[in-house]
């Protein structure tokens, strides 16, 4: 993608999000496209609190999604509203379940499971059974599939927080507890969801630290002593190490803010008030929606490659690419949201651990690679998913148009390719991607006709292009 030097060219490069289709223009006179003043328009009037004619302009210039949404069903708790078939499957998993008859019973579930999956009791049961049968990675393949299609059922999520928690699996329980307290802050059982939480995040923290030490401090000292390994210059930088390790087991804001500096002292920041204020007060407007006692932070990198990326305990850095490619506050601000959400969700520690990084810190000058390493660090897709959904859900609640995040994945996918953005390395842009976004909006009945913020951000974009 051709990275964009002219504040003109920014704001009207062809939009493609939604077929908005404004067209590329070369000089400031064609900057009176009507499209564009008809956002500028719609932009003014909903700041003035005139919000239902704000809408019906926004309506002119942002056509409906391309994708059709096929309906979930409803949830079903009740036994006399299955099929004649599922029926079938759910008497003989009771009746089997009177006899002792486990391999029965499991068959039955596993059965009707797949034919009705609406039907919540049966994938509760199944997990349970599962469970009790020391099946536990069945039983949260079971309990992830029943969230995944019903993430607002308070029963399908605290099963399968307990029991990914039982498998000894404590971040995950967390990150699915409070992915659930975020989404749902109403729930009468958001406190309690809460609470599993913290105590979960506790429990790993409190486990990691105590392995993760011993063996940390094994390592390096262990090749200090006997001379096999020393990969430092002086014992002060194995301490530093040392502590690196202590402070990633035990606390991740602490942790986020070591790395942050010693990342940000490496990078070209941004300094301009005027952008930093507008980027950090776009990100708390979003950030402070999800729940995390953090002391966020935003960093704007001069740095025309599109790429964002958060670290442990709310420390986010966007590059001026990304806010140049952005063609508004709502899609920066779906873009900062995403990000948030995946320190809030801990995905960053999650990743770490998953592929075992932590042991690769011994080996390395104290922080800097290792920094570097974090960073090249792959989420999965159900990270990238629940980043999505808590990231869509606050970018609503906070008055922007819900299809931010949707909107810029859509502009990047038509505009550049794997190899022109560091972006898709760990945020891929597809149209599956597009896909999933448009229907999470409509199907959770979004507003994506809310402030859009073209006129805001096409300021911005003048003082960094």
């Amino acid at each position: 993608m051709k990275y964009f030097k002219h504040f003109w060219v920014a704001v009207l490069v062809t939009l493609l999000v939604g077929g908005w289709n404004l067209p590329l223009v070369q000089n400031p006179a064609q900057a009176q496209d009507s499209r564009f003043a008809t956002f500028i328009q719609a932009d003014g009037l909903y700041r003035s609190g005139d919000v239902t004619a704000a809408e019906q302009l926004y309506r002119q210039v942002k056509p409906a999604f391309g994708s059709v949404v096929s309906e979930v069903p409803l949830p079903i708790y009740d036994a006399a509203a299955l099929s004649p078939g599922g029926a079938v499957y759910w008497n003989n998993a009771q009746d089997a379940i009177a006899t002792g008859n486990d391999s029965l019973v499991i068959i039955s579930l596993e059965q009707l499971t797949e034919t009705e999956p609406a039907f919540i009791p049966a994938s509760l049961q199944l997990a349970e059974r599962l469970s009790s049968r020391d099946r536990r990675d069945e039983a949260i393949e079971v309990l992830d599939r029943a969230a995944t299609l019903y993430p607002d059922a308070s029963d399908v999520v605290m099963a399968q927080a307990q029991t990914l928690a039982a498998a000894g699996l404590h971040l995950e329980s967390s990150i699915a507890a409070r992915e659930f307290a975020t989404l749902y802050p109403d729930h009468p059982l958001t406190g309690e969801f809460s609470r599993l939480a913290e105590a979960q995040l506790g429990q790993f923290m409190g486990n990691r630290q105590r392995d993760n030490i011993i063996g940390g401090a094994l390592n390096i000292f262990g090749g200090i002593i006997t001379g096999q390994r020393v990969p430092w210059g002086s014992l002060d930088e194995a301490m530093e190490t040392y502590e690196i390790i202590d402070l990633m087991a035990s606390d991740e804001k602490e942790f986020g803010a070591r790395v942050a500096a010693e990342y940000a002292a490496q990078l070209p920041l941004v300094t301009d008030p005027r952008v930093v204020d507008y980027v950090t007060q776009l990100g708390l407007e979003v950030a402070r929606l999800m729940g995390r006692d953090f002391d966020y932070e935003f960093f704007v990198v001069q740095d025309n490659r599109l790429n964002a990326f958060a670290l442990p305990g709310g420390k986010i850095f966007v590059n001026t690419g990304t806010l140049l490619a952005a063609n508004s506050q709502a899609e920066l601000a779906g873009v900062l949201a995403h990000e948030a959400a995946h320190s809030v969700l801990s995905h960053g520690l999650q990743s770490v651990f998953r592929e075992d990084l932590i042991s690769q810190l011994g080996s390395q000058v104290p922080l800097g690679d290792f920094v570097g390493d974090m960073l090249s660090l792959h989420y999965s897709r159900q990270q990238e998913r629940q980043s999505d959904i808590l990231g869509t859900r606050v970018l609503a609640t906070a008055g922007y148009a819900a299809d931010g995040l949707r909107n810029f994945m859509a502009t990047l996918g038509a505009n550049t390719t794997p190899t022109q953005s560091e972006y898709f390395s760990t945020h891929p842009a597809s149209s599956t991607r597009v896909e999933y976004l448009e229907a999470l909006i409509q199907r959770n009945g979004y507003n994506r006709y809310a402030l859009e913020g073209v006129d805001r951000h096409s300021e911005i974009q003048a003082m960094v292009g």
